[in-house]
């Protein structure tokens, strides 16, 4: 359960991001180029009351450690 941080109501979890006149959507990765170790796509929290969104990755276990 995520919290706004705006204005402390739970949000609603798991949209999607889109990008416009595409259905790909965003894709988080490590590193740079084309070949960059992709890590998730990321879901999004929205607040109902304001409206205040949050980016979030599900499995953290992917995110690499520092180096």
């Amino acid at each position: 359960m995520r919290i706004c941080r705006q204005c402390q109501c739970k949000m609603v979890e798991g949209l999607d991001v889109k990008v416009d006149s595409a259905g790909y959507g965003i894709t988080i990765a490590a590193g740079t180029g084309i070949f960059a170790n992709r890590i998730e796509k990321p879901k999004v929290a929205i607040c109902p009351k304001c409206g205040e969104i949050s980016l979030y990755i599900e499995n953290i276990d992917k995110i690499p450690k520092k180096r």
